[in-house]
């Protein structure tokens, strides 16, 4: 009798303590299986906040420039040639412009008054596109679309390119290369090597420099020669309102 409850109590033990073992056991899978789950959940959080991230900076939209208006232009102009110092507004009827175009004319002998003439006008907003075309030829930065820019500048100063400067030398680029290297004789192709590129952009930089002194000095000569229209009987050309 006494041995059959000893094998009893024996047996109970064993299944309490495999009960035991099998509770522990359970609940350190459940406890991984947990685990894994929570921290499946965070990788793929850090990992997809990541990549959120990525895509937020490869899509970010450029900045656009502001657009170049022939108010602007005229303003460049006469901030180049020293005689505005505000904001490039394109605000022409605006105090400060008014004074500097009051300035131009005086300077110029063009007249007292604060209006600008037709010819002047176009030869403000022709010298605003001239100064432009300066700054990108003498800049110094060492990316690829100031190369491009430089490049397309050149080859529209020597009247090659008459598109949009935005330094992508794509296909439009290349077929002005290749009929400005067939126009002054150079090697065959749509690619400029070290010294053919040095010297599209030097000599359009010295073209570039000349229609700017060509320039003003046709606005200095403007009231000359608007006496000498006077004298002949030729209209005389009115100031812009």
């Amino acid at each position: 009798m006494f041995k059959k409850k000893g094998a009893a109590l024996l047996l109970a033990g064993s299944l309490l303590t495999g009960n035991v073992a099998y509770a522990g056991f359970s609940d350190a899978l459940v406890g991984g299986v947990v685990g894994g789950v929570v921290g499946s959940v965070i990788t793929n959080e850090v990992y997809h906040g990541k990549r959120a991230k990525r895509t937020t900076k490869r899509y970010k939209k450029r900045a656009v420039a502001p657009k170049m208006t022939t108010e602007k232009k005229i303003q460049k102009s006469l901030t180049a040639l020293g005689f505005y110092h505000g904001k490039i507004d394109g605000q022409v009827n605006s105090y400060e412009t008014r004074t500097a175009i009051k300035a131009m004319n005086n300077a110029y002998e063009m007249g007292d008054t604060a209006s600008l003439s037709p010819s002047a006008k176009d030869a403000l907003i022709y010298l605003g596109d001239l100064f432009i075309f300066d700054r990108m030829l003498i800049s110094n930065q060492g990316t690829k679309r100031a190369k491009g820019k430089k490049i397309q500048t050149s080859l529209k100063v020597h009247g090659f390119y008459h598109t949009k400067i935005d330094g992508a030398v794509g296909s439009g680029t290349r077929r002005s290369i290749a009929d400005y290297k067939a126009a002054k004789g150079l090697s065959y192709g749509n690619r400029l090597d070290f010294e053919e590129e040095y010297q599209l952009i030097s000599s359009a930089k010295a073209m570039n420099d000349k229609n700017i002194d060509d320039t003003i000095s046709s606005l200095k000569g403007n009231k000359r020669q608007e006496n000498t229209n006077n004298s002949s009987g030729a209209v005389i050309l009115q100031p812009a309102n």
